[in-house]
């Protein structure tokens, strides 16, 4: 790196702290404002924050990683970005909306009681914290590689302005800064492509002539049959890329509270649609071009004799390519990788903040105003302070790509289970599906952690239904043994509770429910 890609650095930092600062002033205080912008954001914003909150670091090193080392079978899973349109829009949307909520876990305790709404926060803040620090890793590794500075104290740097600047201006600093970093993400990517079809003899034709003779064009040239096999062990095939995609998204798009959170910010549910439109659009144009880039990066490995020279992981040609690109370049294609991590952190700061405060602190601690205020900075604190700590020490647990798999597949499929049951199932019952939804987070883990020879999409579903399928059980067992849910509960089912369009604000909580 030289002199000037360091000061594209300082501005890209001094960018986001500015844009905190600005919208620490705007605050007009209250956990509305802290933690949903007055719930008066545009849908031009609220798009493109979900796309910049779902889409990280490990999309940006993993997925044009993917492409290097095995071609073009993740592609496969661009539809199903399309196909979760529905859903998301026409039923987890509407269904939201009308309860006017701040936390997605309070509707738990609607449809269930308050043990498994705690539950399924409590998960969701383990899962957000393990997930941010993950994502403040893996742009320190890379810096590290390409200045030699210590990765610790590049993730202390990055942890640091990251918390400040979603202290100091809430929700509000959170999606203008993620809106900022789309276009420096994006642009970083635009121009690493530039440079590498300028540096390659021959333009696109050759990277595509290059990719074609190493492989990396499959399964669509030539194309490969064997996508279309049913074969549970296979690495990748259609039905699996599918059907494992779709479980992520519907967790991702319909339980995770980073992302449901962008919903409740929009001035109304019309302009939320229109954001989730934007954001889908906005994805698939960023993996088709991190997609373009790993090509890239094979052409540049092939041309320069590169492959196998130097340790046999992508993170090690990114830095490899990344390092000789002209002066500017390398900062900004930096300042892209930390946009795509401080994007998800930022946003994990706040999400974890708004779930503490609206699922435990309301409940059991100082409900005025101006404690809360001052409990909502705090609390986006400690969060940011913990995964800055935490992500000194998660290189040691494995690759970036296994690390990422584990934590979400692991953990996003069990609240979606909890979710399933308590919106489309009128058997399920409260102290089934929270002891149901303890085992099914145990059977996760050890699924994920423990069985290798699964293809790589259907982790979510096996989780998924291995949750689905002990609370459901259970579920029987508790209603043999009682009445089952009674009508107040059975009224938030989505089936119940579509037929009142009133919106209905949550107030507190009601505490004669508790966890009984």
């Amino acid at each position: 790196m030289q002199m000037i890609d360091g000061l594209v650095l300082l501005a890209y930092f001094a960018g986001l702290l500015v844009i905190g600062a600005r919208f620490s002033r705007q605050r007009r205080g209250g956990d509305d404002d802290f933690f949903l912008a007055g719930r008066s954001m545009h849908w031009f914003p609220v798009g493109l924050s979900i796309m910049t909150t779902a889409f990280n670091a490990v999309n940006y090193t993993g997925f044009s990683g993917e492409v290097f080392g095995h071609g073009l079978y993740v592609l496969l899973c661009l539809p199903v970005f399309f196909m979760v349109v529905l859903p998301v829009t026409r039923i987890i949307m509407p269904f939201y909306h009308r309860m006017g909520i701040c936390s997605v876990y309070e509707y738990l305790e609607k449809r269930f009681d308050g043990s498994v709404r705690m539950l399924a926060a409590g998960l969701f803040i383990v899962w957000r914290i393990f997930w941010m620090a993950t994502a403040l890793y893996i742009p320190s590794s890379v810096m590290a590689h390409l200045t030699g500075w210590h990765p610790i104290v590049l993730t202390l740097v990055a942890g640091a302005a990251v918390t400040a600047y979603t202290a100091a201006g809430g929700m509000r600093a959170v999606m203008w800064t993620d809106v900022f970093q789309c276009f420096v993400l994006i642009g970083g990517l635009v121009f690493c492509l530039l440079f590498a079809v300028s540096q390659i003899p021959g333009g696109v034709g050759a990277i595509w002539r290059i990719a074609a003779e190493g492989s990396r064009l499959s399964p669509f040239y030539p194309f490969d049959w064997q996508i279309f096999s049913f074969d549970p062990h296979m690495r990748i095939s259609l039905w699996s890329c599918w059907i494992g995609t779709m479980t992520a998204f519907l967790s991702r798009y319909g339980v995770d509270q980073t992302v449901v959170q962008r919903y409740f910010t929009a001035r109304s549910l019309e302009q939320a649609r229109r954001g989730f439109r934007l954001n889908i659009l906005v994805a698939v144009a960023s993996l088709l071009l991190l997609a373009a880039m790993g090509l890239a990066m094979y052409a540049y490995a092939a041309e320069h004799r590169l492959l196998g020279g130097i340790a046999a992981r992508p993170l090690a040609y990114l830095t490899a390519f990344v390092n000789v690109l002209p002066a500017g370049t390398t900062g900004l294609i930096i300042a892209g990788l930390f946009a795509a991590s401080m994007s998800s952190v930022d946003s994990g700061i706040n999400s974890c903040s708004a779930v503490f405060i609206t699922d435990f602190y309301s409940r059991f601690g100082n409900s005025e105003p101006a404690a809360g205020a001052y409990a909502s900075k705090a609390a986006s604190i400690v969060f940011g302070m913990a995964a800055t700590v935490a992500a000194c020490g998660v290189g040691r647990l494995g690759s970036i790509f296994e690390i990422a798999n584990k934590v979400v597949n692991g953990l996003g499929s069990p609240l979606l289970a909890l979710f399933i049951l308590g919106m489309f199932s009128r058997r399920a019952g409260r102290r089934a599906v929270f002891w149901g939804g303890v085992g099914g987070i145990l059977i996760s883990v050890y699924v994920s952690f423990n069985i290798t020879d699964l293809a790589l999409h259907y982790y979510a579903v096996v989780n998924l239904l291995g949750t689905l399928g002990l609370c459901y059980l259970l579920s029987i067992v508790e209603n043999w043994r009682s009445t089952g849910p009674g009508p107040a509960a059975l009224a938030w089912t989505w089936t119940a509770h579509r037929q009142n369009a009133r919106p209905v604000c949550s107030g507190p909580p009601d505490r004669h429910r508790g966890g009984d």
